[in-house]
């Protein structure tokens, strides 16, 4: 078989790759190592950003819109009025409208294909596995978009992201929540990043964290879980890809270019954990290298400003002890608040310098984080 793009995992990004190249008159491929398309169910929080990337979304794919954000630490809380509401998503019926949309375009997708490498043939082809059988394509570019353990990026030998556990639990929403309302709870004693409860209808929510590798994180959510009163009735388990500045997502086997995105790329907002529209935002980028001839390195430039400023917030984050945390969310005045509403968590990079006009406290505040020693063991890249 002989395509223009082959696209390895029929993740979100990887799709919408597959429905933007189909679109402009490629011949696209997409194959996924599962028999249908039935990822787990996970809920997501995204920001209005999502329907700018997809347009209008439908209802069986939004679950539920927030329109404030709180913040709680030991001493401390505020809330931030959102001016554009976020988005309260589920992993499965987004994969399901994104392959609809994929096919609708023109792309063939190839189920039960498991990628297995790349020949040394000349042009080099792209080994797939499907029922016992070895099916050789051939492919101008292959997509890598097969998540946080890419096989496209290890036998393109790729560095891959630094990866972290996620577990959610999900609860009845709890009586007298705001339904649009989503909080989030700063304790570096659990967690270096935080606790989350986000709602899903004016019934069901879910309470989260994000944990450490090889760390007890179940048992850490279960105690949160009983601190608050919460029920669990059942657990949403993943890992989640990390941004990390040196991070290349791209190669070259032979002659055919080799572009990572999603997950695999990690082009995850360490702040949040949060990767859909960056995802997009990558997939954007490969879809543009590719019509436009240009390299994938430079089209990903502002998307990779954009998680690298995420990056150096976390870092300085990783520096905070809890009254650290209660003095940030001090600083959180309402010109920091109106700023927040304002600009959305995926358009930092344009916008985070000017937060030191808005509140000048923030200015000694992340000089004293800079050469403070780090509370916590800063992120890393893991070695190919």
């Amino acid at each position: 078989m002989k395509f223009d793009i082959a696209i390895i995992g029929a993740s979100t990004s990887g799709l919408y790759t597959a429905q933007q190249l189909s679109k402009a008159g490629k011949k696209v491929a997409i194959f996924e190592k599962q028999n249908t398309i039935e990822p787990d169910r996970r809920t997501y929080i995204i920001t209005s950003g999502l329907e700018r990337v997809l347009g209008d979304i439908p209802s069986s794919v939004v679950l539920h819109k927030i329109d404030t954000i709180a913040v709680e630490t030991e001493q401390a809380s505020t809330k931030i009025p959102l001016k554009a509401p976020d988005l309260i998503v589920e992993r499965n019926q987004l994969t399901k409208y994104m392959a609809q949309k994929a096919m609708k375009a023109g792309a063939e997708l190839h189920l039960g294909h498991s990628f297995q490498g790349f020949d040394e043939a000349s042009p080099p082809q792209v080994l797939l596995k499907t029922e016992g059988d070895t099916v050789k394509i051939q492919a101008e570019t292959v997509i890598g978009a097969d998540g946080v353990f890419s096989q496209v990026a290890q036998s393109a030998g790729i560095t891959s992201p630094p990866v972290v556990p996620l577990l959610q639990a999900e609860i009845p929403l709890p009586s007298g929540w705001n339904a649009a309302l989503t909080k989030t709870w700063f304790n570096v004693e659990d967690t270096r990043y935080f606790y989350w409860l986000i709602p899903e209808s004016d019934k069901r929510a879910v309470v989260g964290l994000v944990g450490e590798p090889g760390g007890g994180i179940r048992l850490t959510l279960d105690n949160f879980l009983n601190e608050h009163g919460f029920t669990a009735e059942s657990y949403q388990v993943g890992q989640v890809a990390m941004h990390h500045p040196r991070l290349q997502p791209w190669a070259k086997v032979g002659d055919v270019d080799i572009f990572l995105v999603g997950d695999a790329a990690g082009q995850v907002k360490v702040t949040t954990v949060g990767g859909s529209v960056t995802g997009f935002w990558g997939a954007k980028a490969a879809v543009q290298a590719i019509l436009r001839g240009s390299s994938y390195r430079a089209e990903l430039r502002p998307l990779k400003r954009e998680l690298d400023i995420h990056w150096y917030i976390r870092s300085l984050l990783e520096h905070l002890d809890n009254s650290g945390y209660d003095r940030l969310v001090r600083t959180i005045t309402s010109p920091v608040q109106e700023f927040l509403a304002r600009y959305n968590r995926d358009q930092m990079a344009r916008n985070f310098w000017k937060l030191a006009l808005v509140q000048p406290r923030f200015i000694p505040l992340g000089i004293n984080l800079l050469f403070s020693a780090p509370h916590h063991v800063p992120l890393h890249l893991p070695e190919k």
